[in-house]
């Protein structure tokens, strides 16, 4: 028998070869997910371990996309119950795309974040046994009063959850069950689980606590809905509001017919419309949470679908979601055979599998960039609030696409008609916006051309952040049609290259534009980007302030 020892080959390695902690991250993660069987039990510890030391120096979007990679190979009851504890997006997909048995389930929802109880919650496979320890928790969950945050931290804190326990307990609980257990009590527990859903729900009277999270409601089976989070707007295909409820509730603003999304049975899955208000305590005046009803949309807020099935943009996010899976796979198997984790192979393979590598990060850069696009069109794309300095942001442009302009031989020139107020945008999203502009650009330019691009704030009682890019030699004779239109697919293979051509690249980024209240429009043989400016109170500047 061929004895595994991936697990122990990686955590031999130090944590700054040069493989990187990300990378490091995601193998563990992945070796880990699989639960083999012939894995040391204190090196299962220690590999997890490792992995919650490194979720404070791995991105959290990295983290979500290698959790989501795995797609149905997340078998690890312990790895689970640590990654329940990150942050929402990575406990909501690792315990919507975990596979455990009832049994497992059962086991770790007494030691699950009260948000990842929330997640689990809304699966429409949950098992009798891990719907009769929802139900159980339910009461500590919903009725005592807790800080959310320390419960959260709790689960992910290195001293105060002893993994190599956890391991070792579920273990010993498995082992218990499976000579112990109740078939009749199991029974009539999935018979009252299907009796709960048969009848169509058209309306549920609700309340929440103070962070949002769904704590009582009426008219529904409360295992469908109770632990379903208004503070957020959905993501993916999760329970959530839209864009607007949720800056709603950090408002402490009523609720006037949001968008909601339920997932789960038949009875409470698709959307819903919204109407609350928030409630305090008298005495104090402390926010409490919120009171209201969800109700069934009626047929003048329901979108005309085509008969026979979604509109376009719903079948492009769900073709996204099945291709991303496999591609997933790709990335982490190509990553193995270039790093020699199984062993030593030839520099031919090498190089072979870094240009799989490389094509198959392009491919996800471009479903990326479709799921957005999918999202603006369906109206589910939603940004945070935030302000991003522009010196930190032509910083970062130009890090970024450092690698692009040299292979291009193209010089980028940034400069700032001082003084250049910050944009009223989180730093994500200008960055991404920014960078999909002008590396869609720099494939147009020729080799040793300067691309010229300016800052500049325009004063008054909503300021606007403007961005003048001329366009280079090869595209200034190009009009507006053909500059935004579905023309070729860039030439170019480098990673920051866009993937789906240029006049795809600039329709999204005037999506995201318009999506924060800006614009792109060409003017003049230049691309100008206007962005909200955060608004520092003054109408005007000075004189000798201006260019």
């Amino acid at each position: 028998m061929r004895f595994d020892d991936r697990l122990e080959t990686t955590l031999r390695q130090a944590d700054d070869d040069g493989i990187g902690l990300s990378a490091k991250w995601q193998q563990l993660v992945d070796i880990l997910a699989q639960n083999p069987s012939d894995f040391d039990p204190a090196a299962v510890a220690f590999g997890l371990q490792k992995v919650r030391q490194f979720m404070d120096v791995v991105p959290s979007t990295v983290r979500e996309q290698c959790v989501r990679a795995l797609s149905g190979r997340l078998c690890s009851a312990p790895l689970l119950l640590l990654l329940s504890g990150d942050v929402p997006t990575v406990a909501a997909a690792a315990v919507s795309g975990a596979r455990l048995s009832d049994m497992e389930w059962a086991d770790i929802v007494p030691h699950m974040p009260t948000r990842a109880r929330g997640f689990l919650r809304n699966r429409r496979d949950i098992g009798p046994m891990t719907l009769r320890a929802l139900r159980v928790w339910s009461s500590a969950d919903f009725v005592l009063s807790f800080d959310k945050t320390e419960r959260e931290a709790a689960v992910r804190a290195p001293h105060s959850v002893q993994i190599r326990d956890i391991v070792e307990r579920i273990e010993k609980l498995r082992l218990a069950r499976e000579q112990h257990e109740p078939a009749e009590m199991l029974a009539a527990v999935a018979v009252e689980q299907v009796v709960s859903f048969a009848e169509p729900i058209d309306e549920i009277r609700f309340e929440t606590d103070e962070y949002g999270t769904i704590s009582w409601i009426e008219g529904a089976p409360a295992g469908a809905v109770v632990g379903v989070d208004i503070a957020e707007p959905a993501f993916d295909e999760g329970p959530g509001p839209d864009g607007y409820g949720a800056a709603a509730f950090r408002q402490k603003m009523p609720l006037e017919n949001a968008r909601m999304r339920l997932c789960g049975a038949p009875a409470i899955a698709g959307d819903w419309r919204i109407n609350a208000a928030p409630f305090f305590e008298p005495a104090s005046g402390r926010f409490k949470g919120y009171r209201g009803i969800l109700r069934r949309p009626n047929l003048a807020e329901v979108a005309h679908i085509p008969e026979g099935g979604t509109n376009d943009a719903e079948n492009i996010q769900q073709l996204l979601h099945e291709l991303r899976t496999p591609l997933g796979a790709i990335i982490g198997f190509s990553e193995i055979i270039e790093q020699q984790l199984f062993g030593p192979v030839t520099e031919e393979y090498r190089i072979i599998a870094g240009n799989i590598l490389h094509d198959a990060q392009r491919l996800l850069s471009g479903f990326d960039d479709l799921s957005t696009a999918a999202k603006i069109e369906t109206g589910s794309y939603v940004t945070e609030v935030g302000s991003t300095d522009c010196d930190w942001l032509s910083l970062r442009l130009a890090e970024r696409l450092h690698e692009l302009s040299d292979v291009l031989n193209v010089t980028l020139n940034l400069v700032q008609a001082h003084p250049v107020r910050p944009f009223a945008l989180d730093n994500h999203l200008a960055e991404r916006l920014f960078s999909r502009l002008l590396s869609a650009v720099i494939i147009g330019c020729e080799a040793g051309e300067i691309l010229d691009g300016r800052f500049r704030t325009e004063p008054g009682l909503n300021a606007v952040n403007r961005f003048v890019l001329t366009l280079p030699k090869k595209l200034i004779d190009m009009d507006e049609s053909e500059l935004f239109g579905s023309g070729p697919a860039s030439l170019d293979d480098s990673h920051e290259a866009p993937l789906l051509g240029l006049g795809f690249s600039l329709r999204l980024v005037r999506s995201l534009a318009r999506n924060v209240g800006g614009d792109l429009r060409f003017y003049n043989q230049a691309l100008i980007v206007s962005l909200p400016a955060v608004n520092d109170g003054r109408t005007g500047l000075k004189d000798e302030e201006r260019e």
